[in-house]
């Protein structure tokens, strides 16, 4: 049996070379027979895209050990791939960093803007962005730890953020339109940002670090506090 699986195991690492992008596994059921003989069914299924499994990897890595301390081998091993596996995704370490961030970015843009509904009056707008924003922080804090450390990083360059910016654009354009109807004061996007989105983020990292508890309440008079901090 054991050469058996050995058999099986050498044709799933040839998948994985031919087809990088794909890791597979082998499973071996037995079943009972009544004349005492047992029958193995091996299936070989595709069961993880390596290129997500480097990007978790790599930020698991890095809120422990930092981006100087994570060596592409470390990511290697706790991705369960090859070196050379994820240079065939990532040229370089820089562009593994730059891409998980982007990666991260985006998915915080679509879980952050979700339900905006643009027919409701821009107070109501603002008061959803911003649940969404602490709730997204307070569910995955260690994404939030890593973008901010990027953004604070000689990685970060103001050029990485131009060209993600349409991604956050409803919070933009919520809070152009909310000045322009003099709902809110007339500040700076980032004046704005820093009172409302920057303090939710700030808090869910508090939390994170255990100093606090966003219970639902709380959340709710956080938003109205950050609203009576903007609003005319």
């Amino acid at each position: 049996m054991a050469a058996l699986l050995d058999f099986y195991a050498s044709i799933a690492d040839f998948c994985a070379f031919t087809k990088p992008e794909a890791r597979y596994t082998i499973v071996v059921s037995e079943h009972e027979r009544s004349f005492g003989f047992r029958r193995m069914e091996i299936e070989m299924d595709q069961v993880e895209d390596k290129r997500q499994a480097i990007l978790d990897a790599t930020l698991r890595l890095i809120s422990v050990k930092g981006f100087h301390g994570t060596a592409m081998s470390k990511v290697a091993k706790e991705a369960g791939v090859s070196t050379g596996i994820i240079y065939h995704y990532f040229e370089s370490k820089d562009e593994l960093i730059y891409e998980l961030y982007r990666d991260l970015k985006l998915k915080s843009a679509r879980i952050m803007t979700d339900g905006h509904d643009v027919t409701q009056p821009v107070r109501s707008q603002i008061q959803h962005l911003l649940g969404n924003v602490i709730r997204y922080s307070v569910e995955h804090p260690q994404e939030v730890a890593y973008m901010e450390q990027y953004n604070r990083s000689p990685y970060y360059h103001p050029d990485v953020d131009s060209t993600l910016s349409e991604a956050y654009k409803p919070f933009a354009v919520c809070f152009t339109h909310a000045k322009e109807q003099k709902v809110i004061k007339d500040l700076p996007y980032a004046v704005i940002t820093a009172f409302t989105t920057d303090v939710a983020t700030s808090l869910a990292q508090k939390q994170a670090r255990g100093v606090i508890e966003l219970t639902p309440k709380l959340i709710e008079q956080v938003i109205e506090a950050a609203w009576e901090a903007i609003r005319q």
